[in-house]
């Protein structure tokens, strides 16, 4: 009895041990390796000016739209301490606001006839919602400052599958074509620019990644959109926006 008492402290011990080892073994990069790892996680963020804009007197509420991503990454070891990694990933990119706005230019579109679509300075409160689905191909340079954390950056492109842009006013008014136009009323208009939302989207990524397990890791990347996310020639709202994200993720070591 006591021999099978000790026999499963010894095993009991031994299998502690054994994940002791696992989680505390960091993944390394190997010269001249490949590594396989598939990555998901959630965003904060969204389609942005850079600066507030003098045309937003109030945001009243905002919330995320769409915040995921899932993705399969690949990096190759040049050194132990510098990779190249890339990948394929499908995101989200979205939010959903309410403002308070003064001359914030703009288009409402009339239901029946686009050519009766009202133009001009809208000034009350308005909502936008952002809803655009992307597939990335991001390319990073990896250095390894640790046995644990590494450090990334490098540019991607987006490729626009789904691409949502619209919203609506309610109880304001607008003047027509010009900051000085006639005063029309709007108990409640709507407007869309799926349309004229780019296809594509460039920018860059910084993140850092911090391996807690030999297979396991957690990674944390910005996201900054260098062009404008609508497409050149597009009038309907004064200010460029950029596509301007914070994700936190979880990744596995596939081999």
């Amino acid at each position: 009895m006591q021999f099978k008492i000790n026999h499963i402290k010894m095993m009991a011990v031994a299998i502690v041990g054994m994940l002791c080892v696992q989680f505390s073994q960091a993944q390394q990069l190997e010269a001249g390796k490949f590594q396989f790892d598939a990555e998901a996680g959630t965003k904060i963020g969204g389609a942005s000016p850079l600066s507030l804009p003098v045309e937003i007197r109030e945001i009243k509420s905002y919330r995320p739209a769409a915040p995921f991503y899932v993705g399969a990454k690949v990096s190759y070891a040049i050194t132990n301490k510098w990779a190249v990694r890339s990948g394929l990933v499908f995101e989200g990119k979205g939010m959903k606001t309410e403002a308070n706005v003064k001359a914030y230019k703009t288009t409402f579109n009339a239901d029946e006839d686009p050519n009766q679509n009202v133009k001009g300075y809208y000034y009350g409160d308005i909502s936008t919602n952002v809803e655009n689905l992307y597939v990335t191909i991001p390319v990073q340079a990896q250095y390894q400052l640790s046995e644990s954390w590494s450090l990334l950056a490098g540019p991607y492109i987006s490729f626009a599958v789904n691409r949502r842009f619209y919203g609506e006013a309610i109880e304001g008014y607008i003047r027509d074509e010009t900051p000085t136009g006639e005063q029309i009323g709007i108990a409640n208009a709507a407007y869309s620019f799926d349309r004229s939302i780019r296809k594509v989207d460039v920018g860059m990524s910084i993140s850092g990644k911090y391996d807690f397990a030999k297979r396991y890791y957690a990674t944390a990347q910005f996201d900054y959109g260098f062009n404008n996310i609508m497409k050149v020639g597009f009038e309907s709202i004064s200010f460029p926006l950029h596509n301007i994200f914070m994700n936190v993720g979880l990744g596995i070591r596939v081999f």
